[in-house]
């Protein structure tokens, strides 16, 4: 007898995109794999996120809340309450994104043949379907960064985004939650995935798990090209920026080697100043 397909729960944290999440659960309902439960956190939006996907998708498990969890804060309610259903399998991903018909096979394929590792997707622009966005993530140590690779040959594989990775239970098990403290939006994927290496589980990139991003639909994007006077130092201090500098400061502590922990950060905010100075130029140029 043929044992059943392990049982994914996808994580999905919603905040305000009605239009955009249900644009997400009609791709995602094309999903041929047999055992997925789908649970969206949604983050107190009001915009009638959670009826209106009750309406049209009443399978999909909505956990309501509040608001003000962030992205992290979220995931890791999802993530609690799928361990509770059994789950074998967590699938953190985005609203943001359309998906394969394959691709929990594929991600489910790589996993079962490698116990134990972290499974990422391989990202398209949705703006132009066959350009690699993400396929892994590297480190640019002297630089100060996380950068994503374009290919599988393109550097090591360091760590997994957010946006499609599959997580076996038993890593939450190991190093615990994601870290909503210091990292309640951004990096905290980064962040789980490192640590996990630490703590000797490997990580993957499953080149046919394939997701397509709509990469003008990010928060930090629209932030950061509405740069004035006003907001230029902003995105120090933002949970919706990458370049918060206590986000940065545990960033580097935990993982970045110690020699070269000042360099990588004077190296990172040189090159964010720069860039945050030629676009409040841009803005400022009739």
């Amino acid at each position: 007898m043929t044992a059943p397909a392990p049982l994914i729960a996808v994580i999905v944290p919603i905040y305000n995109r009605r239009a955009i999440t249900c644009d997400f659960l009609r791709s995602f309902s094309s999903v041929r794999y047999p055992r997925y439960e789908m649970i969206l956190v949604d983050d107190g939006s009001t915009d009638g996120s959670a009826d209106a996907i009750t309406r049209e998708f009443p399978s999909v498990r909505i956990i309501r809340t509040q608001g003000g969890l962030w992205w992290t804060r979220a995931t890791n309610i999802g993530m609690a309450d799928a361990r509770g259903r059994g789950a074998a399998y967590i699938l953190t991903i985005n609203d943001d994104v359309l998906v394969d018909p394959f691709l929990l096979d594929a991600l489910v394929r790589t996993a079962e043949s490698r116990p134990g590792t972290l499974v990422g997707s391989t990202i398209y622009y949705q703006s132009d379907p066959e350009r690699i966005w993400y396929a892994g993530g590297k480190m640019h140590w002297l630089a100060g960064d996380l950068v994503h690779r374009t290919s599988a040959d393109d550097g090591p594989l360091c760590w997994l985004t957010g946006m499609g990775t599959l997580v076996p239970v038993q890593v939450f098990d190991a190093i615990g939650s994601y870290d909503e403290i210091h990292f309640p939006q951004y990096a905290a994927d980064a962040d789980f995935s490192l640590r996990a290496v630490k703590a000797g589980f490997p990580l993957a990139i499953a080149p046919d798990a394939r997701i397509w991003n709509r990469t003008e639909e990010s928060v930090q994007r629209r932030v950061r090209e509405r740069v004035t006077p006003r907001t230029f130092f902003l995105p120090l201090f933002s949970n919706k920026s990458d370049a918060k500098l206590s986000l940065r400061l545990v960033l580097y502590r935990r993982h970045w080697p110690a020699a070269i922990r000042p360099v990588a950060f004077v190296a990172y905010y040189a090159k964010f100043l720069a860039k945050q100075v030629k676009r409040l130029i841009h803005l400022s140029s009739p």
